[in-house]
C-alpha cells in the first residue's frame, strides 16, 4: 500500500523522502502511515523498479533527492486505482480482547474502555486539528477521506459510550437489587 500513496503523492509533484513523509502526515496517516525508516527503503526499490527516479538538487547549501515519477509509476499507479476495492472485516486486536473480556471484572473492563476511548479521541483530535489547518489546502476526496476519519471515530466513541452504558447499568441494576434482598 505505502508503494501507490507514494506514487500518488509523486502525481502531484517531485518531493524528498522528508516531503513525503509531512505530506503523509497531514494527509493519510488516519489509514496509512509510514516512518522514514520505511520511506526511504521503499522509495530505493521503487527506483530499481523504474517506477521513479531522483535528481540531486541542492538547497540551503545541501544535497537532497527530489523524486520524481516516471511514466511506468504513472502507469502502475492508474492501474491500482482503477482496480476495484474489496470489502475486509474488522481485524483488531481490539475486538478479540473485547470478544473475551465476560473474563475480567466491570469495572476493569470499563477502564480498558475508557483508556481505548481516550486513543481514539487522540487521533480525533489529530484529524480535527489538521482539517482545521489544512483544509483550504485539500482537494475533495482529500477532505472526504480525513472526514470519513473523524466520522469513523466518533462511530467508535460513541459506540463505546453506549457499551459502557450497558455495563454501569447492569452492576447498578445488581446493586438496586442486592438492597432489596
Amino acid at each position: 500500500m505505502l508503494i501507490y500513496v507514494i506514487l500518488g503523492f509523486l502525481c502531484e509533484k517531485d518531493m524528498t523522502g522528508y516531503e513525503i513523509k509531512q505530506k503523509m502526515t497531514l494527509s493519510t496517516s488516519n489509514f496509512i502511515d509510514a516512518s522514514f525508516g520505511s520511506i526511504y527503503p521503499m522509495l530505493k526499490k521503487m527506483e530499481k523498479g523504474e517506477l521513479i527516479k531522483y535528481e540531486e538538487v541542492v538547497e540551503e547549501g545541501r544535497f537532497k533527492k527530489s523524486y520524481g515519477i516516471t511514466e511506468k509509476g504513472k502507469s502502475e499507479f492508474i492501474g491500482w486505482l482503477k482496480t476495484p476495492c474489496t470489502f475486509s472485516p474488522f481485524n483488531y486486536e481490539y475486538l478479540n480482547k473485547l470478544f473475551f473480556y465476560k473474563h475480567l471484572e466491570d469495572l476493569e473492563v470499563v477502564q480498558l474502555i475508557t483508556s481505548f476511548q481516550t486513543n481514539v479521541a487522540s487521533e480525533y483530535n489529530k484529524l480535527a486539528l489538521i482539517e482545521e489547518k489544512h483544509v483550504h489546502e485539500m482537494g475533495v476526496y482529500e477532505h472526504a477521506t480525513l472526514k470519513f476519519g473523524k466520522e469513523y471515530y466518533q462511530l467508535i466513541m460513541n459506540w463505546h459510550d453506549g457499551l459502557t452504558r450497558k455495563i454501569t447499568d447492569k452492576k447498578e441494576n445488581e446493586h438496586e437489587n442486592d438492597k432489596e434482598i
